[in-house]
C-alpha cells in the first residue's frame, strides 16, 4: 500500500505527527493521499488531481475545522471560494481523523462528511503512544482499501468473479469454458470482500470448489470497510423470473439480483412466450432486455437460457453503472 502525506512543510508539528507514521511516499501513482491541515489551496489541488487518477483520500484537519478557526474566517472577502475547495476535499475523502471528541462533534455538525474516525495525536497529547496512533491510523488506511473494492479490482479479477458465479450457479466447470485467471493475494482479497457485500460469497465459494480454484480463506465478515450510508445486505425475496426482474425495477440492483436471475431462467418451468407477453403488458420489455445483456456479462448465462434477443443501448450502460457503483461512497 502506497501512501503519500500532503501536508504544508513549515507546520513542524504536522511533521512530527508524519514522522511517527512513516513516510511512505514513493515515485509511484499512491493508494491513499493522506492531507494534513486545512486551507492551504495548494496541498488540495494536489490530492484532488491524485484522486482523479485513482488515489482514495484521507484527511486529517488537525484542528483547522473547529468553529472558532471558521468564524475567524469569515472575515476576508475570499471566504466563500476558500470554504468552497476545502469542503470539496472534504466531501472527496473516504475518512475524516479527528484527533479528540470535541473535534469530531465539531466535524459532525458540519455535515460535510458522515465518515468520521477518531485517532488522538501522539505529538500533543500523551493519552495515546505514538506506536498506537500509527497502528490505528493503519487501520484506517485498512479500511478504505478494504471499501468498494470491485473499483480497485484487476480485468482478470472481474473475469473471474464471473466464471466462479458460474460455476457456482451450474455446479459442474464444464460450463465454463475457459481456465480461470491466476491473480494474486491482494486481489483475492477485494474478491472476496466484494461477494461479501453484494451477497454472493457462498455462491463464489461454490464456484472456487467446482472449479478447484485454490486460494487462502478469508473471513470477510470480519473486515471492517465504508459502506454507503443506505447500504443493506442485499437479499431477493423473489425466486421467479418474473418476481426478481419486478423486483429489480423496484430497487437498486445488485450483484445477488444478477445471481437470483440466472437461476431462475435456468429452471425447466421458464416459460419464454409468457414472460415476453408479461413484460410487455406491463412496459418492463426494454428493461428485461437490458438486464439480459448485463447478465450475459456478469454471469454469463448462456444463449439456450436467454428468452429474448438482450438489448444494449443507453439505458443498459446505466444499469452497468448501478451495478458497478452499488458499494460507491
Amino acid at each position: 500500500m502506497n501512501i503519500q502525506h500532503l501536508y504544508n512543510q513549515e507546520n513542524q508539528l504536522i511533521a512530527k505527527h508524519i514522522e511517527i507514521l512513516g513516510q511512505m511516499d514513493s515515485d509511484a501513482l499512491p493508494d491513499i493521499v493522506h492531507v494534513h491541515g486545512c486551507w492551504d489551496y495548494k496541498v488540495v489541488k494536489r490530492a484532488l488531481q491524485a484522486h482523479s487518477q485513482g488515489a482514495r483520500i484521507v484527511f486529517t484537519p488537525h484542528g483547522g475545522l473547529e468553529p472558532w478557526i471558521i468564524a475567524e474566517r469569515r472575515l476576508s472577502e475570499k471566504l466563500y471560494k476558500t470554504l468552497l475547495w476545502q469542503r470539496r476535499l472534504v466531501e472527496y475523502s473516504y475518512v475524516v481523523i479527528a484527533q479528540g471528541k470535541m473535534e469530531a462533534e465539531a466535524l459532525k455538525k458540519l455535515g460535510w462528511n458522515p465518515r468520521i474516525e477518531t485517532i488522538r495525536n501522539a505529538v500533543i497529547t500523551n493519552t495515546i503512544t505514538p506506536e498506537a496512533m500509527a497502528q490505528q491510523t493503519k487501520d484506517v488506511y485498512n479500511k478504505v482499501m478494504d471499501s468498494n473494492t470491485i473499483e480497485l479490482m484487476s480485468d482478470d479479477s472481474r473475469q473471474l468473479i464471473t466464471m466462479l458465479l458460474k460455476a457456482g450457479i451450474t455446479g459442474d466447470k464444464r460450463w465454463v469454458a475457459q481456465q480461470p485467471p491466476v491473480v494474486d493475494e491482494t486481489e483475492w482479497r477485494r474478491i472476496l470482500i466484494y461477494a461479501d457485500h453484494e451477497n454472493v460469497r457462498t455462491t463464489l465459494d461454490k464456484g472456487t470448489h467446482v472449479m478447484n480454484v485454490r486460494h487462502d480463506y478469508i473471513e470477510t465478515g470480519s473486515i471492517k470497510s465504508y459502506l454507503p450510508t443506505d447500504y443493506k445486505k442485499p437479499k431477493v425475496s423473489a425466486y421467479d423470473v418474473a418476481g426478481i426482474v419486478n423486483e429489480m425495477h423496484r430497487s437498486k440492483i445488485t450483484m445477488r439480483h444478477f445471481v437470483e436471475l440466472d437461476r431462475a431462467l435456468r429452471k425447466p418451468e421458464v416459460d419464454d412466450e409468457w414472460l415476453i407477453d408479461t413484460f410487455d403488458e406491463g412496459h418492463l420489455l426494454k428493461f428485461f432486455r437490458r438486464l439480459l445483456q448485463v447478465l450475459t456479462e456478469v454471469t454469463a448465462i448462456d444463449e439456450g437460457f436467454i428468452p429474448i434477443a438482450p438489448l444494449d443501448d443507453k439505458g443498459t450502460q446505466k444499469l452497468r453503472n448501478n451495478l458497478y457503483n452499488h458499494l460507491k461512497i
